[in-house]
């Protein structure tokens, strides 16, 4: 457990304060015990992946703080694969594709680890986690940890019903059998358009907000005039408006003035709210217990 660990490593926005401790559990077992003794102290706690969707207050985080990433057990079987959280989802994808399992084509350039793909059905390129999930393993909020199937959970656009409620250690994943050349083709041409479209060479947290029904958050943001626009060392990227890039100095309260200001034009011009995709950790009360991590996506 290391102290007063700075919490702009943990996230790919590279922004955040210190955290007061912060822990990488080496087992499930490990992890439940820890969150089950914190919760016994009444210390806050804080679970995150790789943090690639997560904005990390400037204050810092009390308590806590539990990283997942170090929970990155796998095992494949016949067309499935049994997985922990922690895992790279980027490495996933592309390892199931060396093997001819398709699948997760869409995923080989989703910056975010296989606990928050599942907890936030990421998706990207047409295709999107839920119809690949088996069951899923996860750490309740009085610290137990239960298998769940698919069928006990809902999944829609960006959504999972264990938010709020659970944190996933491990899924168990299906796969189709697919000719290996044309699924590395593919997921080859997904990392081209992402290279093309985003904005890979500064710190962010990939799409800012979800897209409304019908339309592209980017295009509104565009077309509302926010492109390029600054505050503080925060900025609308100038090659994709749902991507807000820390410039070298940004700060939370940047960020989330920007994001602000967009939903408040946005909504005026267009009468459209935006909800955001990216989740923000305020700093909680001592009894407080917070289930986070990534939401891992990316628009199209």
């Amino acid at each position: 457990m290391e102290k007063n660990y700075p919490l702009d490593q943990l996230t790919t926005w590279k922004i955040g304060g210190p955290a007061e401790a912060v822990y990488w559990p080496q087992s499930k077992e490990d992890l439940s015990t820890v969150w089950q003794r914190a919760q016994e102290a009444k210390v806050p706690v804080w679970l995150i992946g790789q943090g690639s969707n997560l904005l990390l207050p400037d204050e810092g985080l009390p308590g806590v703080t539990l990283v997942t990433t170090s929970l990155r057990a796998i095992e494949w079987g016949d067309y499935t694969v049994q997985v922990e959280a922690g895992y790279s989802l980027a490495r996933l994808a592309q390892e199931a594709g060396e093997r001819g399992f398709s699948g997760l084509e869409f995923a080989r350039g989703i910056p975010g680890s296989v606990g928050g793909a599942v907890m936030m059905n990421a998706g990207a390129h047409g295709g999107e986690m839920a119809p690949h999930i088996k069951n899923v393993t996860a750490l309740w909020a009085d610290g137990t940890v239960k298998k769940v199937e698919k069928t006990e959970l809902e999944f829609a656009y960006r959504f999972c019903s264990l938010r709020g409620h659970a944190w996933v250690l491990e899924v168990q994943l299906v796969f189709s059998p697919g000719d290996r050349q044309t699924i590395l083709l593919n997921m080859k041409e997904n990392l081209a358009k992402r290279a093309l479209n985003q904005p890979l060479e500064k710190p962010s947290a990939g799409s800012v907000f979800q897209n409304p029904p019908g339309d592209s958050a980017g295009r509104l943001i565009e077309a509302a005039g926010w492109k390029g626009r600054s505050i503080g060392g925060a900025q609308v990227s100038t090659k994709h408006a749902n991507f807000i890039v820390n410039t070298g100095n940004a700060e939370a309260k940047d960020v989330l003035a920007l994001m602000e200001e967009i939903q408040r034009d946005v909504q005026l011009k267009f009468g459209i709210t935006l909800q955001t995709e990216v989740t923000y950790l305020e700093r909680c009360t001592m009894h407080d217990a917070r289930i986070e991590g990534e939401q891992s996506s990316q628009n199209d």
